[in-house]
């Protein structure tokens, strides 16, 4: 953060012995002073100026949005709606855009007989707002050590850079928490706590509720390039979106992906699939057919100890998700059934290649026909070896149910009677992901 020095002694001001010196440095540093309190913020400022002064004052975005205003004998309210009237005129954006690369305090004609101070706030190279102090010079009344001329102009100049400091520090300090923030998430996300009491420390300063169950979301980019970095990247608008659909969650952005401990009572899939199709828009042709991310979903968890377990099963869906070509969409933990074991093989064409050996020519036909007897077959063990019931969901005759199921065993050599080929068919299926819906 740049931002110009806080000064305590006015510049090209007259001696210190001088009482117009004085009054200027004794109100400096009451401005200056405002710094180290805590809670001040910038109506803090226009309220000294205008108490000190007796001149309206008041801080304004660049659009002249209001965002402290203060002036003798009148409320908060009051003030504003004069500096809103001020903003209306059609020299202020001009007057802002010269003061702005100035980067000084202007004196300029104000309303009727009054005169207006606008100086830049200044943080950086940016300039966020202005300092506005107005008042009516033939019916000034100020303390005699106030009386000069160029008081209005060097207070302006001095609490513009007070509020700039605040405002910097405002800054820095949320950027401090929200960093500290996410080291804690992160650290019970990878189970670092070093013992339970700390792990439930962690948890109660991030605001995560003990007394209900979460999930673990974690929501990744497709493209490898999509990462980004930033807030404007991929993976911050992900985090914005997820706590949009949930404002209670628990979300940090990490290398790769962005992760929310989502309360259960907010649906943590939902969630997660509000999240994608927010990122779908303006990416993907169909938002509502086509995801630019894959979202996993871990176990329910509560203990703020477990929260670990959880993120390291959405991690493992998200493997499963993308090996069983079911990338860019939302798939639960909950829902993996078998494949919680065959991630566990390091190899996945080892996998595929099982899969094709048990199968045979149902897996390595890819004839229409074919296809049409591998996905019978899935059919039949979805539907708990009941022909009757395949039949209905294909729309066909039991008869011929039946008879796409002896073609099935002759093409693979599987003996559907028979339990272990029953078994070796089902988990040869899963792993090319036949028996999904």
């Amino acid at each position: 953060m740049t931002t110009r020095e806080v000064r305590t002694t006015p510049p090209d001001a007259p001696g210190s012995d001088a009482p117009g010196a004085r009054g200027l440095v004794a109100l400096y540093r009451r401005l200056s002073g405002l710094v180290a309190a805590p809670s001040v913020d910038a109506q803090a400022v226009a309220s000294v100026m205008a108490g000190e002064l007796g001149v309206l004052a008041a801080v304004v975005g660049p659009a002249g949005e209001v965002l402290a205003a203060a002036a003798p004998g009148m409320g908060i309210a009051e003030a504003s709606a004069l500096v809103r009237a001020d903003a209306r005129s059609a020299v202020w954006p001009r007057t802002l855009e010269v003061a702005a690369t100035a980067g000084r305090a202007l004196r300029v004609p104000g309303p009727g007989r009054r005169v207006q101070v606008v100086a830049p706030v200044l943080f950086g190279r940016e300039v966020p707002a202005f300092l506005l102090a107005e008042e009516d010079t033939a019916a000034r009344d100020r303390p005699e050590t106030l009386a000069g001329d160029d008081v209005l102009l060097l207070v302006a100049e001095h609490a513009a850079t007070v509020v700039g400091v605040i405002a910097g520090r405002d800054r820095v300090l949320a950027t401090a928490a929200g960093q500290v923030r996410g080291d804690l998430v992160s650290g019970l996300l990878l189970d670092r706590a070093r013992d339970a009491d700390q792990a439930a420390q962690w948890a109660e300063h991030v605001g995560y509720d003990a007394g209900v169950d979460h999930r673990v979301v974690v929501v990744s980019p497709d493209d490898d390039g999509a990462y980004g970095a930033g807030p404007a990247s991929l993976l911050g608008e992900a985090e914005e979106h997820l706590l949009a659909a949930a404002p209670s969650a628990l979300t940090v952005v990490r290398d790769t992906e962005t992760v929310a401990v989502v309360p259960e009572t907010a649906d943590p899939a939902t969630v997660g699939a509000a999240c994608a199709r927010r990122l779908a828009r303006g990416r993907v042709p169909d938002p509502d057919a086509q995801w630019p991310v894959t979202v996993a979903v871990g176990g329910t968890v509560r203990d703020p100890g477990e929260i670990a377990t959880s993120y390291d099963q959405a991690r493992r869906t998200l493997v499963a998700a993308r090996r069983l070509g079911r990338a860019g969409r939302v798939l639960r933990f909950d829902d993996l059934g078998v494949h919680r074991l065959l991630l566990q093989i390091p190899d996945p064409e080892a996998a595929r290649t099982f899969a094709r050996e048990v199968l045979g020519r149902l897996a390595t036909d890819r004839s229409e026909r074919t296809v049409e007897l591998l996905r019978t077959l899935a059919r039949y063990f979805r539907e708990d070896g009941s022909p009757q019931r395949v039949a209905r969901v294909l729309n066909v005759h039991p008869n011929t149910v039946g008879y796409r199921l002896r073609r099935a065993e002759e093409l693979s050599g599987l003996d559907l009677d028979a339990y272990r080929d029953r078994l070796a068919a089902q988990m040869a299926l899963e792993i090319l992901g036949e028996m999904e819906g």
